[in-house]
């Protein structure tokens, strides 16, 4: 719900950055629609992830600067500086978009070098000191994550083709490289060259070329650091900018016609944008969570829920990167709230659960991806799949919290030995014994395993 909020908060200040790059006839409407459909945002603003609150962030910092350049007034350059360099303590990669939106905010303002230079050199200085101090107090994580420089290879990413290639698809939806997106994108590139209307084309080519021109040049080693579609969410207004102003030509031919035109334009765009906002929606509900969710409704309240575990299927790859089957808990517990959720991940979060005393009924989640699997699993937990892949135990009767964390243990020892290739049940293994020992050492970002995706320290290769 956040993510989805943040990404609400961000269609104003699009709609205030269409209005300040002053394009003739532009409506801001039909580049705010066409954001708010865009496929990645909308995947995005469905993830409890931060990178929509980058995204607000970023364009509300964007008006600011762009209110600074047509102004050059040196405070309003300081408060954008201020406002972009903070956007760090969102996201680690933040700081490049907050490079480049300062840098076309800058290549925007009107007048000769040195009045743009005298204008905004406080702004700068403001931009470095809000982020610099943070990337050197955590350079150590970032090399850690990302990889950035040393023996990386640069335009990594997940699909093989270059970055430029990932990159349009990412912000024009369509199965060719040239689709109605870009082609109207490279006719509003052709028009404003034209008009000579050079301050937005350089802000939106600049905008949309810089994070494309640093995953294709930056060498990398890091899983974090491939070219994912996230990383195109804050340039995706840009880009719109220059298809509406394609489409708006188009329909300028039309003569009398042209508003009609341009609002059929515009909804075969959006039409676009939605069926493949609607594919993701269905691939997410093919997870099947629903199918969980309905069998434990019924439990008992205040029965426990522990960690999930599981083999990686194409759908729950697809939809969260870095963490499968390991959601699943979370997932349930979100939407059956007289569950009690123990992620024993770590041994941390079992610590205070085993300091109580009151019996109560657990519960396990597990996920099987192949048929292979499922028919391993079913005859190890004695309990028939739901949903063709999940695997939901319960205790036979109340037990007192040691009791029901050794159950566990015994459980997840004979998933372990059906399921072998699911090695991360070693994790919950290991925070399950060591708290039984009390000799419980917290892991992970923050002790807490879930955090990052390139957890645990058990290495796997297959989640």
């Amino acid at each position: 719900m956040p993510s989805l909020v943040f990404s609400c908060l961000a269609l104003p200040a699009v709609a205030l950055i269409v209005r300040r790059l002053a394009v003739d006839e532009l409506p801001a409407a039909a580049v705010v629609v066409l954001t708010a459909l865009s496929p990645i945002p909308v995947m995005y603003a469905t993830f409890g992830r931060p990178h929509t609150l980058l995204f607000a962030w970023l364009m509300w910092a964007t008006v600011v600067a762009l209110a600074a350049a047509d102004s050059g007034d040196r405070r309003l350059w300081i408060a954008a500086g201020a406002l972009l360099g903070l956007t760090v303590f969102v996201h680690p990669t933040a700081p490049l978009y907050a490079l480049t939106a300062f840098g076309a905010a800058w290549l925007y303002a009107p007048g000769s070098l040195r009045e743009k230079v005298r204008a905004a050199w406080p702004g700068a200085v403001a931009l470095l000191v809000t982020f610099v101090p943070y990337y050197v107090k955590t350079l150590h994580v970032l090399s850690d994550r990302y990889g950035v420089g040393g023996n990386g290879q640069a335009g990594r990413t997940f699909s093989g083709r270059p970055v430029w290639e990932d990159a349009l698809h990412f912000v024009a939806p369509g199965r060719h490289d040239v689709n109605y997106f870009t082609a109207l994108a490279a006719l509003g590139v052709v028009v404003l060259l034209a008009r000579r209307s050079y301050r937005p084309l350089v802000f939106c080519v600049f905008t949309v070329a810089a994070p494309i021109a640093f995953f294709s040049a930056v060498p990398t080693s890091g899983d974090s650091a491939l070219f994912f579609d996230r990383y195109m969410i804050p340039v995706t207004p840009a880009f719109l900018v220059l298809v509406c102003i394609g489409v708006f030509t188009v329909a300028s031919w039309a003569g009398t016609w042209r508003v009609l035109v341009a609002v059929v334009l515009v909804s075969g765009l959006a039409a676009i944008e939605v069926r493949f906002d609607l594919d993701h929606r269905r691939a997410t509900e093919r997870i099947g969570v629903d199918g969980v969710v309905a069998v434990v409704r019924h439990e008992q309240a205040g029965t426990v829920l522990f960690g999930s575990t599981g083999t990686s299927g194409a759908n729950f790859s697809a939809f969260d990167y870095g963490h499968p089957a390991n959601l699943l808990d979370h997932l349930v517990a979100l939407r059956v709230s007289s569950l009690a959720r123990v992620d024993d991940e770590t041994c941390s979060n079992l610590v205070p659960f085993l300091r109580t005393t009151r019996p109560r009924y657990g519960l396990w989640l597990f996920y099987a991806a192949s048929s292979d699997e499922v028919t391993a699993a079913q005859k190890a937990l004695d309990t028939s799949p739901i949903g063709g892949h999940y695997f939901a135990v319960r205790s036979s009767e109340p037990l007192a919290p040691r009791a029901l964390v050794r159950e566990g243990v015994r459980l997840r020892l004979r998933w372990k030995q059906a399921v072998p290739v699911n090695r991360r049940v070693d994790e919950l293994l290991a925070a399950d014994r060591s708290a039984l020992a009390g000799a419980c050492v917290p892991y992970g970002d923050l002790g807490d395993p879930g955090i990052s995706p390139h957890w645990p320290p058990v290495k796997t290769t297959h989640q």
